[in-house]
This record gives structure tokens, sequence and C-alpha cells, in this order.
């Protein structure tokens, strides 16, 4: 993977819990919407070996880019 800085997919559906548990790749897991049903969805950035502080610089940058995790379903809504 020395190729690449991160590898951004979905956390569910595929295999990256099975890669990052066997290999010891660290990943982070952040939400990147709410379905059509209002039940959150999360994408994973798997990184490099021994390479966390990347692998946290670029999902920092991105929730910053992004205001996923300020959404909150109508049900947890503070009012």
């Amino acid at each position: 993977m020395k190729n690449f800085d991160v590898i951004v997919a979905p956390s569910f559906g595929g295999n990256q819990l099975l890669l990052t548990n066997l290999t010891g790749h660290p990943c982070v897991v952040v939400p990147n919407a709410h379905q059509t049903n209002s039940n959150p969805s999360s994408i994973s950035f798997i990184g490099n070996l021994y390479d966390e502080g990347k692998l946290l610089t670029i999902a920092r940058a991105y929730q910053k880019a992004t205001d996923f995790e300020d959404v909150h379903p109508p049900f947890f809504t503070v009012k």
C-alpha cells in the first residue's frame, strides 16, 4: 500500500474491517451522510502502517470540508 497515502472505502459492504484487523493498518471511520430513512452512513479512511498522523490529518480535513458530523437525525435533535 506504499503507493497510496490513504484508501477511502464504504464502512460497510466490503472487507475493510477484515483487512485492517488482519494486517494492523490504521482505520478512521467518519460520518458522510444520512440515508433517505435517516440512518447515518459512514466512510473509512485506511492508512499505511505506522502512519496514523497522516491518516488522521486527512480524515480531519474531510470533516472540516463537510458538515456531516454536525447533521443529526430528527429524533436526536435537541430543542
